[in-house]
């Protein structure tokens, strides 16, 4: 990705730190309720049904990292 590799966000904010945030940021409020949670989910039905192969873990990140540039929500580095 270059360039625009170095305005893909990787920093992690803690959970308590989210819910000071939250009252003040519309869009961190809007997850609160998710923090905490384990998602435990499985791809294996819609293989094994569906026939289905899941992209691999670099394409993955790479066509998210091309979306978000698609739809200008990367910050200026």
């Amino acid at each position: 990705m270059g360039e625009l590799a170095r305005k893909v966000p990787t920093r992690s904010l803690p959970n308590w730190l989210m819910r000071v945030v939250g009252p003040f940021d519309r869009e961190v409020r809007a997850i609160l309720p998710e923090l905490g949670k384990r998602k435990n989910a499985s791809n294996e039905k819609a293989r094994r049904l569906l026939g289905w192969a899941p992209r691999s873990t670099k394409e993955a990140v790479l066509a998210t990292a091309r979306s978000l540039s698609e739809l200008k929500l990367l910050k200026a580095g």
